[in-house]
């Protein structure tokens, strides 16, 4: 998430309610661990098909500023949710049971950082409420609570911007404790403007000024000082822009020392980019300057990232360019489809959806099926599908994509329409209108579909059971 300063705009959607006895400040009610008390399915809505609009639960979340996106994550097989509630003392990390709502561990609470002027002035556009990412992790998964604002050491010291942190095992049960917190600070130096916050497999990478990045762990371990990386056996400098802790390092495209960008990407130390080429591509890129003379440079560019998968853009010899799915661990050519993905912007800002360039990449909980922006990928079969392309034709910006294919969406606002809702065949790239009253899911969890709603002035979390 890219915190930007001078942004006045609306978050990248993407990846966040009581008391420890639970009663919410904003009047939602939990029971303890393993009863779902009062979190009946009260709303009425209208799913796909797929889904059964009277069978699931549902959280209230009155507390939350209007225009916020609600925050919440899935767990890696998307059997649990996790999201936050809040009281007086503080956040409150709860996770249920996608399917059943049952409540398998509360935290307690955790103080966010105190909200900049910035954000006071904006409140609006810029995120103000805490976020939830998931961290994969190494033989345990762990969901992320962080915030960015000010925080002082006590009442004698200044406050400073900050990203605060707390991360909880995503399998502890009852009453929990954070397993480590962390705070690192977030100030722009040296005219900079952006602050950007990576979460992946081994915590929340943070960029707080110029290259250096910090690293925080869910033991809540600091690691700072990281600029530079090994990409394809030469040093590089960190891409600010996109870079990505995963479990075997650092994950980013390429730029040579000096900031000459120099095209490809990869592992620090680790896989590159010209060794996983999808067919028909060059793995690098040449040229010829009227200023500079002859160049050439690594091909490839990721341009998102979403479980275990990177996506990334290359060019074609035919000026076609190529969309690919590559295996996080080993650079592993999963997918392609013949169409340029735009890439997803980390910015600290409510989403427009379904605006492709803000929309993140979504992935079925088999981790069969991903999607981002128009195109759809089936990862069995390593076939992708572009849609809302041709003569025409309405752009399509894809959301989220169950375990059987199915993917949903919406189309571009023209005019004084209203986005329609659609889904889309992975296998076939297929895409068909919805009725218009259809409200699609803002992700798939297994077995239920995860649906944010926004009426009657407050946001409501609605899971609902997939049909058998």
């Amino acid at each position: 998430m890219r915190i930007g300063k001078n942004v006045t705009a609306a978050l990248l959607a993407g990846a966040l309610i009581g008391t420890v006895s639970g009663c919410s400040s904003g009047g939602s009610k939990d029971g303890a661990p393993g009863t779902p008390t009062d979190v009946a399915l009260k709303s009425k809505i209208t799913p796909p098909a797929a889904f059964a609009s009277e069978k699931g639960w549902e959280v209230r979340a009155d507390w939350m500023p209007e225009g916020q996106p609600y925050p919440y994550a899935l767990s890696a097989k998307g059997d649990t949710l996790a999201y936050l509630d809040k009281s007086e003392q503080g956040y409150v990390l709860k996770v249920r049971e996608a399917v059943s709502g049952r409540l398998l561990s509360t935290s307690k609470p955790w103080k966010a950082p105190e909200p900049t002027e910035e954000q006071t002035e904006d409140p609006d556009g810029l995120l103000t409420v805490p976020r939830v990412s998931l961290i994969t992790g190494g033989e345990r998964e762990y969901f992320a609570v962080w915030a960015y604002g000010k925080k002082s050491k006590d009442q004698l010291h200044s406050a400073k911007e900050v990203i605060s942190a707390a991360f909880y095992p995503a399998d502890a049960s009852g009453d929990i404790a954070p397993s480590g917190t962390a705070d690192v600070e977030a100030s722009a130096e040296d005219g900079a403007t952006d602050v950007n916050v990576f979460p992946g497999a081994r915590g929340l990478l943070v960029i707080p000024r110029s290259e250096d990045a910090v690293l925080l762990s869910p033991d809540g371990k600091v690691t700072p000082g990281i600029s530079k990386v090994k990409l394809g056996g030469k040093p590089s400098d960190l891409n600010i822009n996109i870079a990505f802790p995963g479990p075997d390092g650092l994950v980013t495209n390429g730029r040579l020392e000096g900031g000459i960008y120099s095209g490809g990407f990869g592992v620090d130390g680790g896989w590159h980019s010209a060794t996983v080429t999808p067919p028909g591509v060059d793995s690098v890129l040449k040229g010829e300057s009227a200023s500079t003379g002859p160049w050439e440079t690594p091909n490839g560019r990721i341009n998102s990232a979403t479980g275990n998968y990177l996506i990334a853009g290359w060019y074609t010899t035919s000026d076609n360019p190529i969309s690919a799915i590559h295996d996080l661990a080993t650079g592993k050519l999963r997918a392609t489809a013949p169409c340029e993905n735009i890439g997803t912007p980390y910015d600290l800002r409510t989403p427009k959806r379904p605006d492709r360039y803000e929309t993140p990449a979504g992935l079925s909980p088999n981790g069969d099926y991903l999607v981002k922006g128009g195109s759809v990928f089936d990862l069995k079969t390593g076939k992708g599908h572009c849609v809302g392309e041709g003569k025409d034709a309405k752009e399509i910006t894809l959301v989220s994509v169950g375990d059987d294919g199915t993917a949903y969406g919406l189309t571009e606002r023209e005019g004084t329409e209203g986005n329609m809702p659609v889904s889309v065949s992975a296998k076939t790239g297929a895409a068909k209108p919805l009725p218009v009253a259809t409200t699609t899911p803002d992700a798939v969890a297994k077995g239920a579909g995860v649906f944010i709603t926004y009426a009657s002035q407050y946001i409501r979390l609605i899971v609902l059971n997939a049909r058998n």
